[in-house]
């Protein structure tokens, strides 16, 4: 049973992922909660930028070789590493309704067949 448990992941942190970034950092990465996204959220309140709340989820669920990070961090660190560290919270915290894709096609379908019966 010791086999199924890393020695990196606390007991109490089940879903922690640690991934290699391109500059050779080790990052680990915990599974995100709402509280998570609002934290973010308050975080970048007065930042238009769409894309902040991003870096700044970023910063509330990774560690960097260890040590705690904050959005200042993640706006600083090499792109390579920021695009795969966006990639991870993301994909691996919001996976993509990619099989949802064709339902909006539909739609928009009726849409197209709605204003041309209008005509």
């Amino acid at each position: 049973m010791t086999g199924t448990q890393s020695t990196e992941q606390p007991a109490a942190a089940p879903h922690l992922r640690s991934i290699t970034l391109p500059s050779g950092k080790t990052a680990a990465i915990r599974r995100g909660k709402g509280r998570d996204l609002m934290r973010a959220q308050r975080a970048v309140a007065v930042n238009p930028d769409p894309t902040a709340v991003v870096f700044a989820l970023i910063a509330e669920l990774a560690q960097i070789d260890g040590a705690l990070i904050v959005y200042e961090d993640v706006v600083e660190m090499d792109l390579g590493d920021v695009l795969v560290l966006q990639a991870e919270v993301t994909g691996a915290n919001f996976p993509e309704p990619a099989q949802d894709s064709p339902a909006p096609a539909a739609s928009q379908d009726s849409s197209a067949s709605a204003s041309v019966s209008g005509n």
